[in-house]
Protein backbone atom coordinates (compact mmCIF):
# COMPACT_ATOMS: atom_id res chain seq x y z
CA UNK A 1 0.00 0.00 0.00
CA UNK A 2 1.53 3.26 -0.44
CA UNK A 3 2.42 5.51 1.94
CA UNK A 4 0.04 8.04 3.16
CA UNK A 5 1.00 11.85 2.28
CA UNK A 6 2.07 10.42 -1.95
CA UNK A 7 1.03 11.98 -4.50
CA UNK A 8 0.20 9.21 -6.14
CA UNK A 9 -1.60 7.41 -3.29
CA UNK A 10 -3.63 10.71 -2.95
CA UNK A 11 -4.66 10.63 -6.87
CA UNK A 12 -5.47 6.98 -6.62
CA UNK A 13 -7.79 7.75 -3.43
CA UNK A 14 -9.49 10.60 -5.29
CA UNK A 15 -10.00 8.38 -7.93
CA UNK A 16 -11.53 5.68 -5.87
CA UNK A 17 -13.73 8.23 -4.71
CA UNK A 18 -14.97 9.26 -7.76
CA UNK A 19 -15.47 5.80 -8.56
CA UNK A 20 -17.79 5.14 -5.82
CA UNK A 21 -21.00 7.09 -7.53
CA UNK A 22 -23.43 4.11 -8.93
CA UNK A 23 -21.85 1.36 -7.19
CA UNK A 24 -24.17 -1.45 -4.90
CA UNK A 25 -22.04 -3.02 -1.80
CA UNK A 26 -23.82 -6.34 -1.97
CA UNK A 27 -22.38 -7.56 1.46
CA UNK A 28 -22.74 -5.27 4.94
CA UNK A 29 -23.13 -6.20 8.04
CA UNK A 30 -25.74 -3.77 9.81
CA UNK A 31 -26.93 -3.09 13.71
CA UNK A 32 -29.16 -3.80 15.72
CA UNK A 33 -26.97 -7.77 15.91
CA UNK A 34 -26.02 -9.46 18.94
CA UNK A 35 -22.15 -8.78 17.26
CA UNK A 36 -21.69 -5.43 17.71
CA UNK A 37 -21.63 -3.46 14.47
CA UNK A 38 -21.00 0.05 13.25
CA UNK A 39 -23.62 1.24 12.18
CA UNK A 40 -27.16 0.65 12.23
CA UNK A 41 -29.45 -0.16 9.26
CA UNK A 42 -30.82 3.24 8.29
CA UNK A 43 -27.23 5.01 8.73
CA UNK A 44 -25.63 2.51 6.55
CA UNK A 45 -28.54 3.74 3.97
CA UNK A 46 -27.78 7.63 4.65
CA UNK A 47 -24.11 7.05 4.23
CA UNK A 48 -24.57 4.97 0.99
CA UNK A 49 -27.31 7.79 -0.45
CA UNK A 50 -24.77 10.94 0.74
CA UNK A 51 -21.82 8.97 -1.64
CA UNK A 52 -23.91 8.44 -4.78
CA UNK A 53 -24.27 4.49 -4.11
CA UNK A 54 -27.26 3.00 -6.41
CA UNK A 55 -27.84 0.27 -3.25
CA UNK A 56 -26.43 -2.07 -0.36
CA UNK A 57 -27.50 -5.74 0.84
CA UNK A 58 -27.37 -5.89 4.63
CA UNK A 59 -26.91 -8.99 5.62
CA UNK A 60 -26.92 -10.76 9.84
CA UNK A 61 -25.71 -13.95 10.70
CA UNK A 62 -28.38 -14.38 13.29
CA UNK A 63 -31.66 -13.05 11.45
CA UNK A 64 -33.79 -12.19 8.73
CA UNK A 65 -32.63 -8.56 7.45
CA UNK A 66 -35.46 -8.39 4.29
CA UNK A 67 -38.35 -6.67 6.36
CA UNK A 68 -35.39 -4.48 8.26
CA UNK A 69 -34.08 -3.21 4.91
CA UNK A 70 -37.38 -2.22 3.87
CA UNK A 71 -37.86 0.14 6.77
CA UNK A 72 -33.94 1.42 5.63
CA UNK A 73 -35.30 2.46 2.01
CA UNK A 74 -38.29 4.20 3.02
CA UNK A 75 -36.39 6.14 5.26
CA UNK A 76 -33.35 6.72 3.02
CA UNK A 77 -34.97 6.38 -0.74
CA UNK A 78 -32.01 4.06 -1.21
CA UNK A 79 -32.46 0.88 -2.74
CA UNK A 80 -31.70 -1.70 0.31
CA UNK A 81 -32.11 -5.42 0.11
CA UNK A 82 -31.72 -8.05 2.51
CA UNK A 83 -31.87 -11.66 2.80
CA UNK A 84 -31.45 -14.82 5.63
CA UNK A 85 -28.55 -16.70 6.28
CA UNK A 86 -29.66 -20.17 7.49
CA UNK A 87 -27.94 -20.42 10.82
CA UNK A 88 -29.68 -21.74 13.86
CA UNK A 89 -30.79 -18.83 15.33
CA UNK A 90 -33.70 -19.42 11.90
CA UNK A 91 -33.43 -23.42 12.97
CA UNK A 92 -30.74 -23.69 10.31
CA UNK A 93 -31.67 -25.51 6.99
CA UNK A 94 -35.33 -24.84 7.23
CA UNK A 95 -37.53 -24.08 4.32
CA UNK A 96 -40.08 -22.43 6.28
CA UNK A 97 -37.30 -19.89 7.15
CA UNK A 98 -36.90 -18.96 3.27
CA UNK A 99 -40.27 -19.04 2.44
CA UNK A 100 -41.13 -16.51 5.26
CA UNK A 101 -37.45 -14.21 3.94
CA UNK A 102 -38.90 -14.45 0.29
CA UNK A 103 -42.09 -13.42 1.71
CA UNK A 104 -40.84 -10.18 3.55
CA UNK A 105 -38.71 -9.45 0.12
CA UNK A 106 -35.74 -11.18 0.63
CA UNK A 107 -33.06 -10.67 -2.38
CA UNK A 108 -30.38 -13.57 -0.85
CA UNK A 109 -30.46 -16.57 0.70
CA UNK A 110 -27.03 -17.87 2.18
CA UNK A 111 -26.59 -21.27 3.73
CA UNK A 112 -25.07 -21.70 6.91
CA UNK A 113 -22.27 -19.08 7.77
CA UNK A 114 -21.51 -18.86 11.34
CA UNK A 115 -22.69 -22.62 12.59
CA UNK A 116 -21.52 -24.26 9.15
CA UNK A 117 -19.72 -27.68 10.15
CA UNK A 118 -16.80 -26.51 8.04
CA UNK A 119 -16.45 -23.21 9.53
CA UNK A 120 -16.40 -24.09 13.30
CA UNK A 121 -13.07 -25.50 12.21
CA UNK A 122 -11.58 -22.21 11.83
CA UNK A 123 -14.15 -20.08 14.32
CA UNK A 124 -10.64 -18.91 15.77
CA UNK A 125 -10.60 -17.11 12.51
CA UNK A 126 -12.91 -14.09 13.50
CA UNK A 127 -12.26 -13.65 17.38
CA UNK A 128 -15.37 -11.55 18.00
CA UNK A 129 -17.13 -15.33 16.50
CA UNK A 130 -15.20 -17.49 18.31
CA UNK A 131 -15.79 -15.75 22.17
CA UNK A 132 -19.62 -15.98 21.49
CA UNK A 133 -19.51 -19.01 20.01
CA UNK A 134 -22.46 -21.71 22.87
CA UNK A 135 -19.92 -24.51 23.74
CA UNK A 136 -22.51 -27.04 22.41
CA UNK A 137 -22.71 -26.03 19.07
CA UNK A 138 -23.49 -29.03 16.04
CA UNK A 139 -22.06 -27.72 13.32
CA UNK A 140 -24.45 -27.78 9.79
CA UNK A 141 -23.38 -29.37 7.15
CA UNK A 142 -25.28 -30.17 4.01
CA UNK A 143 -23.79 -33.12 3.22
CA UNK A 144 -24.35 -37.02 4.34
CA UNK A 145 -21.53 -39.38 5.03
CA UNK A 146 -21.67 -40.98 1.42
CA UNK A 147 -21.48 -37.28 0.24
CA UNK A 148 -24.94 -36.59 -1.31
CA UNK A 149 -27.08 -34.05 0.00
CA UNK A 150 -28.98 -34.07 3.49
CA UNK A 151 -32.52 -34.21 2.57
CA UNK A 152 -33.70 -30.38 3.62
CA UNK A 153 -31.53 -29.10 0.78
CA UNK A 154 -33.98 -30.12 -2.21
CA UNK A 155 -37.16 -28.11 -0.61
CA UNK A 156 -34.98 -25.05 -0.09
CA UNK A 157 -33.65 -24.69 -3.69
CA UNK A 158 -37.16 -25.64 -4.88
CA UNK A 159 -38.46 -22.34 -2.76
CA UNK A 160 -35.23 -20.42 -3.68
CA UNK A 161 -35.99 -21.37 -7.23
CA UNK A 162 -39.57 -20.37 -7.39
CA UNK A 163 -38.97 -17.05 -5.53
CA UNK A 164 -36.51 -16.56 -8.05
CA UNK A 165 -33.76 -15.74 -4.82
CA UNK A 166 -30.30 -15.42 -5.13
CA UNK A 167 -28.53 -18.41 -3.65
CA UNK A 168 -25.02 -17.91 -1.34
CA UNK A 169 -22.79 -20.63 -0.73
CA UNK A 170 -22.02 -19.19 2.80
CA UNK A 171 -19.08 -20.28 5.01
CA UNK A 172 -19.35 -24.14 3.00
CA UNK A 173 -16.54 -25.89 2.62
CA UNK A 174 -15.58 -26.08 -1.75
CA UNK A 175 -16.88 -29.31 -1.24
CA UNK A 176 -20.22 -29.06 -0.32
CA UNK A 177 -20.79 -25.44 -2.31
CA UNK A 178 -19.53 -27.46 -5.18
CA UNK A 179 -22.29 -29.93 -4.64
CA UNK A 180 -24.54 -27.31 -3.73
CA UNK A 181 -24.39 -25.80 -7.14
CA UNK A 182 -24.91 -28.66 -9.27
CA UNK A 183 -28.10 -29.49 -7.46
CA UNK A 184 -29.14 -25.88 -7.27
CA UNK A 185 -29.00 -25.72 -11.19
CA UNK A 186 -30.77 -28.58 -11.47
CA UNK A 187 -33.53 -27.45 -9.19
CA UNK A 188 -33.92 -24.22 -11.48
CA UNK A 189 -31.71 -21.46 -9.20
CA UNK A 190 -30.80 -19.46 -11.73
CA UNK A 191 -28.36 -16.69 -9.55
CA UNK A 192 -25.85 -18.34 -7.48
CA UNK A 193 -23.26 -16.66 -5.74
CA UNK A 194 -19.79 -18.22 -4.27
CA UNK A 195 -19.54 -16.39 -1.16
CA UNK A 196 -15.76 -15.02 -0.21
CA UNK A 197 -13.96 -17.94 -2.01
CA UNK A 198 -10.81 -16.39 -1.20
CA UNK A 199 -11.42 -16.36 2.59
CA UNK A 200 -9.17 -18.43 5.08
CA UNK A 201 -11.63 -20.59 6.38
CA UNK A 202 -13.64 -21.17 2.84
CA UNK A 203 -10.27 -21.39 0.51
CA UNK A 204 -11.44 -22.32 -2.98
CA UNK A 205 -8.12 -22.71 -5.24
CA UNK A 206 -8.26 -20.97 -8.31
CA UNK A 207 -9.77 -24.28 -10.38
CA UNK A 208 -11.85 -24.82 -7.95
CA UNK A 209 -13.56 -21.12 -8.59
CA UNK A 210 -13.33 -21.84 -12.31
CA UNK A 211 -15.35 -25.44 -11.51
CA UNK A 212 -18.06 -23.34 -9.61
CA UNK A 213 -18.66 -20.95 -12.73
CA UNK A 214 -18.89 -24.04 -14.81
CA UNK A 215 -21.11 -26.12 -12.76
CA UNK A 216 -23.21 -23.45 -12.91
CA UNK A 217 -22.73 -19.97 -10.22
CA UNK A 218 -23.21 -16.62 -11.53
CA UNK A 219 -20.56 -14.81 -9.97
CA UNK A 220 -17.60 -15.34 -7.13
CA UNK A 221 -17.75 -12.72 -5.04
CA UNK A 222 -14.74 -11.38 -3.09
CA UNK A 223 -15.44 -9.21 0.20
CA UNK A 224 -12.57 -7.07 1.21
CA UNK A 225 -13.25 -7.88 5.03
CA UNK A 226 -10.85 -10.82 4.74
CA UNK A 227 -8.07 -7.78 4.27
CA UNK A 228 -8.91 -5.93 7.34
CA UNK A 229 -8.34 -6.20 11.52
CA UNK A 230 -11.43 -8.14 11.96
CA UNK A 231 -9.75 -11.30 11.11
CA UNK A 232 -7.08 -12.74 12.68
CA UNK A 233 -4.93 -13.10 9.60
CA UNK A 234 -5.57 -10.71 7.40
CA UNK A 235 -4.70 -11.30 3.53
CA UNK A 236 -2.81 -9.50 1.41
CA UNK A 237 -5.44 -7.82 -0.83
CA UNK A 238 -3.27 -8.99 -3.70
CA UNK A 239 -4.71 -11.85 -2.77
CA UNK A 240 -8.24 -10.97 -3.63
CA UNK A 241 -6.48 -8.84 -6.95
CA UNK A 242 -5.03 -12.23 -8.13
CA UNK A 243 -8.07 -14.61 -7.53
CA UNK A 244 -10.16 -11.36 -9.85
CA UNK A 245 -7.65 -11.44 -12.75
CA UNK A 246 -7.03 -15.20 -12.81
CA UNK A 247 -10.72 -15.49 -13.10
CA UNK A 248 -11.94 -12.55 -15.03
CA UNK A 249 -13.90 -9.20 -13.57
CA UNK A 250 -16.74 -10.22 -15.64
CA UNK A 251 -17.60 -13.47 -13.48
CA UNK A 252 -16.75 -11.18 -9.92
CA UNK A 253 -18.08 -9.05 -7.73
CA UNK A 254 -16.07 -6.71 -4.91
CA UNK A 255 -17.77 -6.50 -2.24
CA UNK A 256 -16.78 -5.28 1.45
CA UNK A 257 -18.55 -8.07 4.01
CA UNK A 258 -17.83 -4.78 6.50
CA UNK A 259 -20.18 -2.84 9.03
CA UNK A 260 -17.64 -4.38 12.13
CA UNK A 261 -16.82 -2.10 14.79
CA UNK A 262 -12.87 -2.47 13.67
CA UNK A 263 -13.21 -1.28 10.40
CA UNK A 264 -14.46 2.17 9.31
CA UNK A 265 -18.01 2.92 7.72
CA UNK A 266 -18.42 0.65 4.61
CA UNK A 267 -18.76 3.31 2.51
CA UNK A 268 -15.04 4.01 3.33
CA UNK A 269 -14.06 0.64 3.25
CA UNK A 270 -15.41 0.16 -0.13
CA UNK A 271 -13.57 3.19 -1.38
CA UNK A 272 -10.52 1.50 0.21
CA UNK A 273 -11.10 -1.70 -1.41
CA UNK A 274 -11.18 0.05 -5.10
CA UNK A 275 -8.21 2.37 -4.41
CA UNK A 276 -6.54 -0.83 -3.31
CA UNK A 277 -7.49 -2.80 -6.50
CA UNK A 278 -6.56 0.07 -8.89
CA UNK A 279 -2.96 -0.03 -7.12
CA UNK A 280 -3.01 -3.70 -8.12
CA UNK A 281 -3.46 -2.62 -11.43
CA UNK A 282 -7.47 -3.17 -12.23
CA UNK A 283 -8.63 -0.09 -15.05
CA UNK A 284 -12.15 1.81 -13.65
CA UNK A 285 -13.63 0.16 -16.16
CA UNK A 286 -12.86 -3.37 -14.86
CA UNK A 287 -13.64 -1.96 -11.00
CA UNK A 288 -17.30 -0.29 -12.59
CA UNK A 289 -18.34 -4.07 -14.10
CA UNK A 290 -17.50 -5.99 -10.52
CA UNK A 291 -18.66 -3.10 -8.47
CA UNK A 292 -22.17 -1.64 -10.12
CA UNK A 293 -22.61 -3.85 -13.28
CA UNK A 294 -22.23 -7.69 -11.89
CA UNK A 295 -24.11 -6.55 -8.66
CA UNK A 296 -26.88 -4.70 -10.61
CA UNK A 297 -27.49 -7.65 -12.79
CA UNK A 298 -27.70 -10.37 -10.39
CA UNK A 299 -29.98 -8.38 -8.11
CA UNK A 300 -32.35 -7.14 -11.04
CA UNK A 301 -31.73 -3.25 -11.04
Amino acid sequence: MAKPGNIGARALAKQAGGLLPGIIDFHIHTGPDIYPRLLNDVEVARQAKRAGMRAVLIKSHVTITADRAQIARAVTGLPVFGGVALNWQVGGLNKYAVECAAKLGARQVWMPTTHAAHYLKYVDHVPMFAKAMPKDIQGISILKEDGSLVPEIGPILESIARNRLILGTGHLSPREGLALIREAKKAGVEKIVVTHPSASFVNYTFDQMREALHAGATYLEHVFNDCTPQVAHPLPPSSLGDAMKAIGPESCIMSTDSGQVVNPPPVKVMAWYIREMLQYGFSAKAIRTMTAANPGRILDL
